[in-house]
């Protein structure tokens, strides 16, 4: 298994939860602990790159989206993933 930091880890948060999803198939999708995805699930909503909606889904906001493209413009980002 690869190590992932905080960075990959809420990369992977917000390009999942652009359709939605709760927090369950978000922990799985993600393969974070319940405590660990509670933690960062707490980070992106408080930052606003994440909202809830009246199904307590899991959406990426506006912002979370700009994150994203800001993210995947970066060449450095693009050079470590590439395998």
């Amino acid at each position: 298994m690869v190590n992932r930091d905080r960075h990959d880890i809420t990369f992977e948060m917000l390009k999942k939860a652009k359709s939605g999803k709760n927090k369950t198939e978000l922990m799985r999708d993600v393969n974070l602990s319940y405590s660990l995805a509670k933690r960062y699930l707490n980070v992106l909503i408080s930052k606003g790159l994440l909202e809830t909606d009246e199904k307590h889904r899991f959406k990426t906001t506006k912002e979370g989206l700009v994150f994203l493209k800001k993210c995947e413009a970066c060449p450095l980002f693009k050079w470590i993933h590439e395998k």
